[in-house]
């Protein structure tokens, strides 16, 4: 298993898509700060996105696609003049089966506002991303806050927008398994967009960019792999293709704290997930996690933690 992909199962990654709807009276939605991710697709139209660490309001248009994988508070509106909405009251009108934003034409109705030429009209997919962001984790720490692919500058990520098309139809449909459905390429929705914010930020440091990293990225596929592996420094450093200092000077860079460091650290919450699971024994455990007696991991758990193994287990599984 590749590094990424054991984090995002570590972190307990969950997306779902709230709605996709169609907008054609002045309408703006506020976003509160929260510990969660969102995204918004502009399927059709233009609006614009407001936030406070932004110099100025950006316009969004037909196949943009933008992501709050942190959470921060936001505004989204057809104009920037318009008095907003609660997220909250938006999303349950439209689940509820009345879109404030949405007038339904009357049949003797000659206006054009449920025509696209309108300047209001827009066509909004909105969605979260659920995860543990209490895991003291540099992933979490170097998630960006914010993420805009603009579709005027990325024709090659039409594959991207076509993902998008299909969680739109499938979202506005009531086909047997639909919500699984929608809630599964959300998923692969938040990685790909993961994945482009790696390739297009290359001269970062961060975790992100560890991942991409030819060098790095390799060296945490193989701690992610198998977390019963022999690794240590020299031979990660020796299957990056580098000398032990300059392996341990990239990764402490990207990373954000040395190898020895982090492959103990990962091995920690490695174990937290299989006690959280109940698939092994304590002793199983603090074996695969590289230690030779059951005590011994025990109390670097708890000093790690500051709870037991076996606490932790009993708190992780809840009330009977």
């Amino acid at each position: 298993m590749d590094a990424l992909s054991d984090l995002l199962q570590t972190i307990r990654l969950h997306t779902s898509t709230y709605f996709c709807s169609d907008f054609n009276t002045a309408w703006a939605m506020r976003i509160p700060a929260d510990g969660n991710g969102v995204f918004h697709t502009l399927i059709d139209g233009q609006c614009w996105l407001e936030m406070d660490s932004l110099p100025a309001p950006i316009q969004l248009n037909t196949g943009d696609i933008v992501a709050f994988p942190t959470g921060g508070a936001h505004q989204i509106s057809s104009r920037l003049d318009q008095a907003p909405l609660s997220a909250n009251e938006v999303v349950d009108g439209i689940l509820g089966g009345h879109n404030p934003f949405y007038r339904a034409p009357l049949e003797s109705d000659d206006s054009d506002i449920d025509k696209k030429s309108s300047s209001d009209w827009a066509t909004l997919m909105c969605g979260a991303f659920a995860y543990d962001s209490s895991m003291d984790h540099p992933f979490i720490r170097d998630l960006p806050c914010f993420i805009h692919i603009k579709a005027a500058d990325t024709p090659e990520l039409g594959w991207l927008r076509s993902l998008v098309q299909v969680v739109s139809v499938e979202s506005r449909q009531q086909n047997p398994g639909a919500s699984v459905v929608v809630d599964r390429l959300t998923e692969v929705l938040f990685i790909q967009l993961l994945r482009v914010h790696m390739q297009t930020h290359t001269d970062k440091n961060g975790y992100l960019q560890a991942l991409h990293d030819p060098k790095i990225g390799k060296a945490l596929n193989l701690i992610h792999a198998d977390c019963k592996a022999e690794l240590n420094v020299d031979t990660l450093a020796q299957a990056s293709a580098l000398s032990r200092s300059a392996f341990s000077e990239r990764f402490t860079r990207l990373v954000g704290e040395a190898p020895k460091s982090y492959l103990q650290r990962w091995r920690f919450e490695h174990a937290k997930r299989t006690l959280r699971e109940r698939r092994s024994t304590l002793l199983a455990i603090a074996l695969d996690s590289g230690y030779s007696s059951e005590a011994a991991f025990s109390k670097a758990f708890k000093q790690h933690f500051g709870l037991s193994p076996g606490a932790y287990r009993k708190q992780s599984a809840g009330p009977d």
